[in-house]
C-alpha cells in the first residue's frame, strides 16, 4: 500500500525518482541510509551524499535513502498501516540488510526511535533477530551515543569512506552463511577499526549516579578508536549527486575543500573530532566543481570547511573560480569564514558573488573570554573586518556569540551589546548605513573537548541571561535572535548523557515527542513527564564533572588524548593561548602518528595569471515554446518545484538560456499556467528565451536530462514578440474518473448541469469572497462511463465535478485527474 501524497504538505519529500538517483532493484545487499529529519535537511547533508555515492559504486550493493516523515504523512502511515520505506525502490526498512542512521544532532534522537517504529522494527537491539536489519549509527553523535546504545547494533566512529565498504562486505559475507547468527555478525564488525558494538560493554554506576566502570565483555575490545581517512585528495567524492525536486536547506553544489581544523577553539567539538587537517588540491577541487556543475545544473558553489578562509590557496582558488564561472552566472560562497582570514582581497572576491548577509563569529565579546576559549582574534581585527565588509557594499552583518562559556561574568555578557554597537558604527565609518543582527546561543559542553567537564547553564539561568541581553540590545537598537532555552537544555542533557537516558527517550517517544529540533513540535512538558516517570533528574547531566570522574564516553577514543584535553582546560583557566599546529608547532594532542595520520596541506599558491578576456558577442535571442508531459510521480510537483526543476535542467542540458536583469538574475522562462499538484498532464506549456539555439535541439537536450514522467512532446520557435502563453489560453480540457458512480446516473447529472443557466461557486481567497459562475465557465461536459470529460475556462475540475454530482469537493480532490489539452484563443502556438 502506498501513501496518499494528495493529503500531505510537500509530496516531493516522498516521491523519489529525482535526477541523479540510483536504482538497483536486484542488488544482493540493500542498505538504507537514514537521516532522522525531513528530506530538505537530510538532502543537504554532505556525508549522506558521499556514502550514497561510494556504496552504489559497488557491484551488488544498493544504497537507498529514507528520511523522517513529517507528522502529516506519519499520521496517515500509522492510520493505514503503511511501513516506512526507501525512496529508490519503496523497500520497507524492515526488509533491508543495513539501516544506517546519520546522528547529526542530539534532538533528533526521538526521530530515530519513531522511524524504527514506523518501519515495524523492534526498538531495542536485544529484541531483534537475524532476519531484521543491522541498525548502524555514524556521524558526530556516535562519539557519545550512550543514550541510544540499547537501540543500535553498532556505531562507526570517524571517517566513513573506507570503513563503510568494510562493513558492507562483512554483512554481505555473513548473509551468505547457511544459518547466520547475529552475535557472530557483531563479533566480525567489532574487529573493524572504528566500529563500536555497545552490547560488548557493561556499564555500572556508583550510588551517586556517576559511572563506576565500563567493562568490555569481549577480550581485548576497547577503547574503540575512531577511523581516520588519511588523504582527502584521493577520497571518492560525488560529482553526480541526486538533485532534489524541492529546494533544500543548502540548494547548491557543496564541495569539501578541507576536513579538520587546527585552530583549537576549546568549545568546538568538530575542531577536535575531525583532526587532523586534510586539504584537497586546487586542481582536484576545480575538476570536481566542473563535473558537478555539468551533472547538476546548479548555479552556486559552496566551498566547505570548518574554516574555509584558512584553506592554503583560498584567494587564488576563488579568483580562478570566479574567472571561469562569472560569465555563466555561477556564484561561489564560503559559508565558514573566521574574522582573522578576512583580507580585503578575499572580501573583494566574495563581494562579486555573495548574495546574502555576512556572518562574523567572535563567539565571545571580551578579549579575556576569547583567550579562555582560544578564539585567537582581537577586537581590532573584528572591527576592521566589519569596516571592510560594509565598505564593500554589504548593508547587514550577523554577529554570532555564545553565552554561558566557562568563567563568563555579567561584564562579558554586557560586552556583547557594546561590541555589536561598535560593529554597527563601522558602517558610518565606511560612509554608509548598516545593520547588525546579533545571534546568541547557549554554550553546551560537548564530549571530547577541553570543556567536557564544565557545567552548563540551567534552564532558568539561560532564560534570565536572555532577558538581560534582550534589554541591552534593545537599548542600542540592535536585532537579537537566540536559541530557545528549552532546546539548549535538552541538547545539553543528551550531549553528555549515559545509557540510563534510553528509558527516558523511549517514554518521550511514547508520549508523542517528535522533531524536537523544530520549535513548533518541541514539548518540554512531555519531556519533563518522561524524566519524572523514569526517575531521572535532567539537571544532573548539566553539572560540573570532576576531572577524575569516569565519563560515559571514556571507552571511545577520538584520537585526542584525555591528558591533552585536561591540559587545555587548565590553559583556558590561565587564559593561555595554544598555537595553531598547522604552522609547525605540534601541540601534542595525540591524533597524528606523523606517518599516515598527519596534517596534509597544499603548498601556498601565488597569484594566478589574469585570464584572457573572452570576446563577448551580442546575443541572438530566440523564443522556444515547448509542450511537455507531467505524469507518474512528478505530477505531485508544485509550480515552484517545477520552476526549480527546469532551472536545473536547462543548465544540465547546456542550453544557452538568457537571464533576467538585476541583482539576482534568473533564467528567462515562463509557464503558461500553474497546474494543480497531483494532476497528470500532457499539455504543459513553457516559453524559454535562449541564445542561438533551435527548437529541435532544445527539445532533444531537455529530454536527455528530464526525470522519468516528464518529456518534451513538441517544440517550436515563434516570433520573439509573440504574446505570452498566459494571454492566449481560453480553456482547458480535463478528464476526471469517478469510480463509484453509475454511468447512467453520471450522464443524467451532466445533462442537468448543462441545462442550468448558471451555477455560482463562492471561494474564500485571502479573506475575500470570489464568485465564479461554473456553468458559464464550463464549455463542454460529457460522461464517458465513470469519467467526466470537461472543457472549462476558470475553475478547477474537481469543483465542476462537485457541482455536477453533489459530492464534497474535498473528497473529489483526491481522485485521478488528467489535463488532456489546452485550447488557445488564437491558432495553436505549436
Amino acid at each position: 500500500m502506498e501513501p496518499d501524497l494528495f493529503s500531505v504538505e510537500k509530496p516531493a519529500r516522498y516521491m523519489g525518482a529525482e535526477m541523479g538517483c540510483i536504482v538497483k532493484p536486484s542488488a544482493e545487499l540493500r542498505i538504507a541510509l537514514a537521516f532522522p529529519d525531513v528530506y530538505e535537511v537530510g538532502m543537504s547533508h554532505l556525508g549522506l551524499r558521499i556514502l550514497y555515492h561510494i556504496l552504489n559504486q559497488q557491484e551488488g550493493v544498493a544504497a537507498e535513502r529514507v528520511f523522517a516523515p513529517w507528522p502529516d504523512l506519519a499520521g496517515q502511515m500509522a492510520e493505514r498501516g503503511i511501513p516506512l520505506a526507501t525512496l529508490e525502490t519503496a523497500t520497507p526498512l524492515a526488509d533491508t540488510d543495513i539501516l544506517g542512521f546519520t546522528l547529526q544532532y542530539e534532538l533528533s534522537c526521538t526521530n530515530v526511535l519513531a522511524m524504527l517504529d514506523q518501519a515495524g522494527i523492534p526498538r531495542r537491539a536485544d529484541r531483534r533477530g537475524p532476519e531484521q536489519p543491522l541498525i548502524l549509527g555514524g556521524g558526530p553523535g556516535a562519539y557519545n551515543p550512550e543514550p541510544l546504545a540499547p537501540f543500535f547494533d553498532a556505531f562507526l566512529l570517524g571517517d566513513g569512506e573506507e570503513a563503510v565498504l568494510e562493513i558492507a562486505a562483512t554483512v554481505r559475507e555473513w548473509k551468505r552463511a547457511v544459518t547466520p547468527d547475529r552475535r557472530e555478525l557483531l563479533e566480525r564488525l567489532a574487529a573493524i577499526e572504528g566500529v563500536y558494538v555497545p552490547s560488548f560493554f557493561n556499564i555500572s554506576y556508583h550510588h551517586d549516579g556517576t559511572v563506576a566502570a565500563i567493562t568490555p565483555l569481549r577480550p581485548g575490545y576497547g577503547p574503540v578508536r575512531r577511523r581516520f581517512l588519511a588523504n582527502l585528495e584521493t577520497a571518492p567524492f560525488p560529482d553526480s549527486p541526486v538533485i532534489p525536486f524541492l529546494k533544500t536547506v543548502h540548494d547548491r553544489v557543496a564541495l569539501e575543500i578541507a576536513r579538520g581544523c587546527t585552530r583549537g577553539c576549546r568549545f568546538c567539538q568538530a575542531g577536535y573530532l575531525y583532526r587532523p587537517l586534510r586539504e584537497r588540491s586546487p586542481e582536484r577541487i576545480r575538476d570536481l566543481i566542473r563535473a558537478s556543475l555539468e551533472a547538476t545544473g546548479y548555479d552556486e558553489i559552496s566551498l566547505l570547511s570548518l574554516s574555509s578562509g584558512d584553506y592554503s590557496c583560498i584567494e587564488p582558488l576563488l579568483r580562478e573560480l570566479m574567472a571561469e564561472y562569472a560569465d555563466s552566472r555561477v556564484a561561489v560562497s564560503l559559508p565558514s569564514l573566521r574574522v582573522g582570514t578576512l583580507t580585503p582581497e578575499l572580501i573583494e572576491e566574495i563581494r562579486r558573488v555573495r548574495k546574502t548577509g555576512f556572518t562574523l563569529a567572535p563567539e565571545a565579546a571580551t578579549e579575556r573570554l576569547r583567550q579562555v576559549i582560544n578564539k585567537g582574534i582581537s577586537e581590532e581585527a573584528l572591527l576592521e573586518g566589519a569596516y571592510n565588509v560594509y565598505g564593500a557594499g554589504w548593508r547587514a552583518i550577523k554577529l554570532y556569540f555564545m553565552m554561558g562559556l566557562p568563567t563568563e561574568t555579567r561584564e562579558d555578557l554586557a560586552a556583547i551589546a557594546d561590541l555589536a554597537r561598535q560593529v554597527k558604527a563601522q558602517a558610518r565609518r565606511a560612509g554608509g548605513h548598516g545593520e547588525v543582527n546579533v545571534a546568541v546561543s547557549t554554550f553546551v559542553p560537548k564530549p571530547h573537548t577541553p570543556f567536557q567537564w564544565e557545567r552548563q547553564l540551567s534552564l532558568e539561568e539561560t532564560r534570565e541571561r536572555q532577558r538581560f541581553l534582550r534589554e541591552e540590545l534593545k537599548r542600542r537598537k540592535l536585532h537579537y535572535k537566540y536559541q530557545e532555552a528549552e532546546l539548549s537544555f535538552m541538547e545539553g542533557v543528551f550531549a553528555r548523557g549515559d545509557r540510563r537516558l534510553a528509558a527516558v527517550l523511549e517514554r518521550a517517544v511514547d508520549l508523542g515527542c517528535r522533531f524536537d529540533g523544530w520549535r513548533e513540535h518541541f514539548s518540554l512538558e512531555r519531556w519533563l513527564q518522561a524524566f519524572a516517570e523514569c526517575g531521572v533528574e535532567p539537571d544532573w547531566y548539566l553539572r560540573q564533572r570532576r576531572q577524575d570522574e569516569l565519563l560515559p564516553w571514556d571507552h571511545l577514543d577520538s584520537g585526542v588524548t584525555t591528558a591533552f584535553l585536561k591540559a587545555e582546560l587548565q590553559r583556558a583557566l590561565e587564559q593561555a593561548a595554544t598555537p595553531d599546529c598547522r604552522f609547525g608547532h605540534c601541540s601534542g594532542c595525540g591524533v597524528c602518528d606523523f606517518s599516515t595520520v598527519r596534517n596534509r596541506t597544499v603548498p601556498a599558491c601565488g597569484r594566478p595569471e589574469q585570464p584572457q578576456q573572452r570576446p563577448v558577442s551580442e546575443p541572438d535571442p530566440r523564443r522556444i515554446r515547448i509542450r511537455f508531459s507531467k505524469t507518474g510521480r512528478v505530477r505531485f510537483l508544485s509550480h515552484l518545484e517545477l520552476i526549480n526543476l527546469f532551472t536545473r535542467a536547462v543548465y544540465r542540458a547546456g542550453i544557452p538560456v538568457l537571464h533576467t536583469q538585476g541583482f539576482h538574475p534568473h533564467p528567462r522562462f515562463s509557464f503558461a499556467t500553474a497546474t494543480s499538484v497531483g494532476v497528470e498532464s500532457w499539455a504543459e506549456y513553457l516559453d524559454l528565451f535562449v541564445d542561438r539555439m533551435g527548437a529541435d535541439e532544445c527539445r532533444d537536450r531537455l529530454n536527455r536530462v528530464l526525470p522519468e514522467g516528464m518529456q518534451v512532446l513538441d517544440a517550436c520557435s515563434p516570433a520573439l514578440k509573440t504574446p505570452s502563453l498566459s494571454t492566449l489560453i481560453a480553456a482547458t480540457r480535463y478528464r476526471l474518473v469517478l469510480p463509484d458512480l453509475e454511468p447512467e446516473t453520471l450522464r443524467e447529472q451532466c445533462v442537468q448541469f448543462m441545462a442550468q443557466s448558471s451555477w455560482e461557486l463562492v471561494r474564500d481567497k485571502k479573506g475575500q469572497q470570489q464568485v465564479i459562475d461554473l456553468r458559464h465557465e464550463t464549455r463542454s461536459l460529457v460522461a464517458d462511463g465513470t469519467a467526466l470529460e470537461m472543457v472549462i475556462g476558470r475553475g478547477k475540475p474537481y469543483e465542476v465535478a462537485a457541482a455536477v454530482t453533489g459530492l464534497p469537493a474535498a473528497m473529489l480532490r483526491q481522485l485521478p485527474v488528467a489535463k488532456l489539452d489546452v485550447l488557445f484563443s488564437a491558432s495553436s502556438p505549436l
